[in-house]
């Protein structure tokens, strides 16, 4: 297997495509669950570690090197406070606006990259960047964006996009040195431990859901949240962090194509329109 995606990176690439099609389902998930944000993001850690622990046994390799378990720790914990910002952030504003300010990481992932990882982001990046960060704002529509104020929602986002950024990074590290399935079962855990601390802090209702919500937290455990992010993670060890981080911008594009037949959401055309330009960003990030 790794001979094989030696011999073609393209491979990478695919499964970082396939990664953002099953991640694309997660905020149609969350809205079906409807449940607290930090209760439905719990139990997306919890299902996923349930479903990767026989992965993890069946692939296992040895685990030698505890840096790497170390990086893969300090990554679900980045990962659970993302979660957490960004849920609470969408119960205090309005999800469009916390959904724009959340796309902020493929800008936070640029600058760590030239501080941290002395890799020099070129000026195609910053262009495609900015303009699929203009494709997201369209999406959402102006009109919002022009009214909303700097509340304490949208410092969350802010912030949460922060923690999604420094995640996109330090995921680079780790993968370089063990394996997709180890690092992510460490993070899993380690995430699933973090966001169950914050829901027994928050008093958060865990219990005496109905079927549908049932149903809709363990799909959102084992599509987006597990082989979502173990196809993100094995491309994330061999395609640059930004790169990878403005490809991400795409998961709204698809979001909104995938709530048309489930939720019966339909695109406006100034929607189809935001939606062309993100995707144009994107090809110019990933042209060279």
């Amino acid at each position: 297997m790794s001979r094989v995606l030696k011999d073609h990176p393209w491979i990478h690439y695919f499964l970082l495509f396939f990664g953002i099609l099953c991640i694309s389902w997660s905020a149609i998930l969350v809205k079906i669950a409807n449940i607290s944000g930090l209760g439905s993001g719990f139990y997306r850690m919890l299902f996923g570690t349930l479903g990767i622990i026989p992965l993890f046994f069946y692939f296992k390799k040895p685990i030698t090197d505890k840096k790497g378990v170390l990086v893969a720790i300090i990554c679900g914990v980045l990962f659970a406070c993302d979660i957490a910002l960004w849920n609470t952030s969408i119960m205090l504003s309005k999800a469009s606006i916390s959904t724009l300010l959340a796309n902020l990481a493929p800008v936070w992932v640029g600058i760590g990259a030239l501080l941290f990882m002395k890799e020099k982001p070129n000026t195609l990046f910053w262009i495609g960047t900015f303009i699929a960060i203009l494709g997201v704002s369209i999406i959402i529509g102006y009109q919002q964006i022009i009214a909303a104020q700097m509340s304490l929602g949208s410092l969350l986002a802010i912030v949460a996009s922060l923690f999604y950024g420094a995640y996109l990074l330090t995921v680079r590290k780790g993968r370089n040195t063990l394996d997709t399935f180890s690092f992510t079962t460490i993070s899993l855990i380690t995430s699933t431990l973090i966001l169950g601390i914050m829901c027994l802090l928050a008093k958060v209702q865990l219990t005496g859901f109905n079927q549908t919500t049932w149903l809709s937290l363990i799909v959102l455990g084992l599509i987006p949240q597990l082989l979502g992010w173990l196809a993100i993670n094995q491309a994330l060890g061999h395609i640059r962090a930004t790169v990878a981080s403005v490809s991400l911008l795409s998961q709204t594009v698809f979001t909104a194509l995938f709530s048309i037949p489930v939720l019966g959401e339909l695109l406006s055309l100034q929607e189809i329109m935001g939606a062309v330009i993100v995707l144009i960003g994107i090809y110019l990030v990933n042209k060279k």
